[in-house]
């Protein structure tokens, strides 16, 4: 039921619990744990906060040869492409970083858990981009630089025509239209004899 003495506007803003896409200043550091699926795939998950208690994540999982990597050389483009976002974090908390050589994926997770993990505590304010993913949620941009810390006074972050920063809307499924079936050159079906179709007048 519905009346107008009862309806009701809610003036309250609604605050959601994730960073809001665009560049953030002032992010921190909250979170970085190495973690198993479901189907017992290793992955990191480094987890991002502002001073209001919202947050956004990024996740890493193992490369692995498809349709698209094809070749060793494919898998070890991949691997330097994705080892390259993930020393972006680390390179805002180090000045130098000793040259390293890491022979897996489980390896390389773990140990940038060792570098990051003690870095939570410093609360160094960083400037973060994000955008919505392709699911509508969000996440850390994949794109370009996406982290710096808040010392840089001109940003080196910038904001690319792939990244997303508007949320797609998918338009209501009305399946159950009746109408659906029905086309400009078609006409109900209907019982009876054809003369039943015969309008009186």
């Amino acid at each position: 039921m519905y009346s107008t003495k009862n309806a009701q506007i809610n003036v309250d803003e609604f605050v959601s619990n994730y960073i809001p896409v665009g560049i953030n200043d002032d992010i921190y550091l909250k979170e970085v744990n190495v973690k198993k699926s479901p189907t017992d795939k290793d992955f990191l998950e480094i987890v991002f906060e502002n001073k209001n208690g919202q947050t956004v994540s990024m996740s890493e999982w193992k490369n692995e040869k498809n349709m698209w990597i094809k070749t060793d050389e494919d898998l070890q483009k991949r691997d330097n492409i994705q080892f390259g976002r993930i020393m972006q974090i680390i390179s805002c908390f180090y000045d130098k970083i000793e040259d390293k050589e890491i022979n897996s994926f489980s390896e390389m997770i773990n140990w940038v858990k060792e570098q990051l993990t003690p870095m939570i505590a410093t609360k160094k304010a960083l400037r973060l981009k994000v955008v919505y993913d392709k699911k509508g949620y969000t996440t850390v941009s994949p794109n370009g630089i996406f982290v710096e810390p808040m010392s840089v006074e001109t940003t080196q972050i910038k904001k690319f025509a792939r990244d997303s920063f508007e949320r797609l809307i998918k338009a209501d499924d009305e399946s159950s239209d009746p109408l659906a079936s029905v086309t400009a050159d078609s006409t109900p079906a209907t019982s009876g004899s054809e003369n039943d179709n015969i309008l009186p007048f």
